[in-house]
């Protein structure tokens, strides 16, 4: 992995560091169709204002992917770009190689 690659996967596992992010992610791996904030605050222990700035967080690595209708804002997870990133280290990790 070059520099920029090993930058990109420290961004993604930063976004997925925090609590009430990894809980919306793990929520969102349950839901077929996207969710709003509304829906998704049964999740995490913040307020909606504090679930929208962890979502805008998610959407600017990658994470989830934002779907703007009118004043509406749906979130869905970006499920092959994480498990992509993911697999990519967990790899590294079973080979022994240096990142």
């Amino acid at each position: 992995m070059n520099i920029s690659d090993v930058q990109e996967l420290a961004d993604l596992l930063k976004a997925l560091g925090e609590v009430n992010r990894l809980s919306l992610v793990c929520r969102l791996c349950e839901c077929s169709t996207p969710q709003n904030a509304m829906c998704l605050c049964e999740c995490c222990s913040v307020d909606a204002s504090g679930v929208s700035r962890h979502l805008k967080m998610l959407a600017q690595e990658g994470v989830v992917s934002v779907e703007k209708r009118g004043r509406e804002r749906s979130y869905s997870l970006n499920r092959a770009y994480v498990a992509d990133r993911l697999r990519v280290l967990a790899d590294k990790i079973e080979m022994k190689e240096e990142i």
